[in-house]
Parts: C-alpha cells; sequence; structure tokens
C-alpha cells in the first residue's frame, strides 16, 4: 500500500519514464528497459559532475526503507 507521500513521488517517476517512452528508441523498450535507460544517464552525470551516484542512491535506500510502512526507523528485525 502507498501513502500519500509515495502516490506522489510514483507519480513523478511515472512522467519522466514516460518521457524516455517517448524518444525515438524508447517507444521500442519496456518500461524496465527505459529505466535502466534512465539510470544509465544518471550515472553519466554523476560522472560528468562529480556527484556520488552509490552514495546518492544509498542515501535515497536508505531514506525510503525509514518512510516505508512497518519499518521501525529504517531498521529491519532478523
Amino acid at each position: 500500500m502507498t501513502t500519500a507521500g509515495s502516490e506522489e513521488r510514483v507519480a513523478r517517476a511515472e512522467e519522466v519514464l514516460r518521457v524516455y517512452g517517448l524518444s525515438e528508441a524508447g517507444w521500442q523498450r519496456s518500461p524496465g528497459g527505459n529505466l535502466r535507460e534512465l539510470l544509465r544517464d544518471l550515472l553519466e552525470w554523476c560522472d560528468a559532475t562529480q556527484h556520488g551516484f552509490e552514495r546518492a542512491l544509498a542515501a535515497a535506500r536508505a531514506q525510503h526503507q525509514a518512510d516505508s510502512p512497518g519499518s521501525a526507523g529504517g531498521t529491519e528485525s532478523i
């Protein structure tokens, strides 16, 4: 189940991926293929601008986990 904040994030992601799907090659790719292209472009952007992709991804994952329903402050019990 998604929360109001996550619904907004999903909508933004869908909008970006829709743009990739409208590109010349994008309409021939699957949604997963367009996602890979977006991630590859972000990797290239990070390299070109010297931003740490892996660090940003780890921070985004941690925030996602912390914001997920049922999480105890982002920690998981084993």
